[in-house]
């Protein structure tokens, strides 16, 4: 019941943003790629970005980690900068996102560490914090993703 009551509430708040049309901050040009197996937490992640500045062409995502590996090497071989924020589940199929972290460290490419990691996940399991810290993420936060928070990490 907590988790519906959650998404009730981040649902509420972005149709609230959508419908109050506050003009975008400019400074968040950022390119950033969002990892979630979850369709609607991509469709309203998405929304969110858009909504506090984010271009939609400068926003990727994936559906698992090996996706977004997979991502990440096509956007190096195309000579495409790497992303500036990682939004990262890591509860997901395929390759999840402590795979994924383990995956993008073993990653030779240049300027790999101004990638920002954020891990966004529903789990406050503190061996799940303990053991993101040590990949080195730049925050763990749990869902829903706040407006707040987003724009400070696009700042």
């Amino acid at each position: 019941m907590r988790f519906f009551y959650s998404w009730a509430i981040f649902l509420r708040e972005i149709y609230y943003l959508v419908r109050t049309q506050h003009p975008a901050d400019t400074r968040t040009m950022k390119n950033v790629l969002l990892i979630d197996d979850d369709s609607t937490f991509q469709f309203i992640g998405k929304a969110l970005l858009k909504y506090v500045g984010v271009p939609p062409e400068n926003i990727q995502s994936a559906l698992s980690g090996k996706h977004a590996i997979d991502l990440l090497t096509s956007f190096y071989s195309a000579g495409k900068a790497l992303p500036d924020l990682i939004l990262l589940d890591l509860n997901m199929p395929i390759m999840d996102g402590f795979g994924f972290l383990d995956a993008f460290n073993k990653l030779e490419y240049p300027d790999k560490e101004k990638a920002k990691i954020i891990v966004l996940t529903s789990s406050q399991n503190s061996t799940d914090m303990e053991r993101a810290r040590k990949f080195g993420v730049t925050r763990y936060m749990t869902k829903p993703l706040q407006e707040e928070a987003l724009r400070a990490e696009l700042a």
